[in-house]
């Protein structure tokens, strides 16, 4: 018998004091992201709704559990360190795989693959709608309605800004070509 897979609500809760005033907007980051996924590939999404949830979950978590701008090792890493104390190792290589390249500037495989779909789909959010890999900006516009912004933006523009005040040789750490 296989195990539920964990809420959302399961998966941010151990989190919302890292998070602090950042939890609604990064939540509605990850339900968009996640709606987005479903539009782009729904049935892959619900195959690998846990590896899809828990990676949408941690992906950025480092910004607030770490407190980095460089993020992706320790997002990745607290992903691994949930799925193994929660026997959910076989999801480990495709959530590291969601985490690891969903910043990446070119393809990460082919269409309609896991991890493109995440990278597509995390893509389409940070830019609101603006690259949109052949989705309709209706359908964008439809899930941000529905999922509003709270903040989302503005504060990754606050994020970005200090970074590149206080770290100018390494503004963007997270891109992967």
């Amino acid at each position: 018998m296989s195990q539920p897979v964990p809420t959302l609500d399961e998966l941010f809760a151990p989190w919302l004091p890292a998070l602090g005033k950042d939890a609604l907007p990064y939540r509605n980051h990850v339900e968009r992201l996640l709606a987005i996924c479903t539009k782009i590939n729904q049935p892959l999404v619900e195959a690998e709704l846990l590896a899809f949830r828990v990676a949408a979950v941690f992906h950025d978590l480092g910004i607030w559990s770490d407190g980095t701008f460089d993020y992706l090792p320790p997002s990745r890493q607290r992903a691994v360190d949930w799925l193994q104390a929660n026997d959910r190792a076989d999801k480990i290589a495709l959530v590291e795989a969601l985490i690891e390249n969903h910043h990446k500037i070119r393809a990460a495989g082919d269409t309609g693959n896991a991890v493109e779909v995440f990278r597509q789909a995390d893509w389409m959010d940070v830019s609101l709608g603006l690259i949109h890999f052949g989705l309709p900006r209706t359908e964008y516009r439809a899930i941000l309605k529905a999922i509003p912004d709270a903040g989302f933006h503005k504060r990754l523009l606050e994020l970005g800004g200090k970074q590149i005040l206080t770290k100018p040789w390494q503004p963007m750490p997270m891109m992967r070509w």
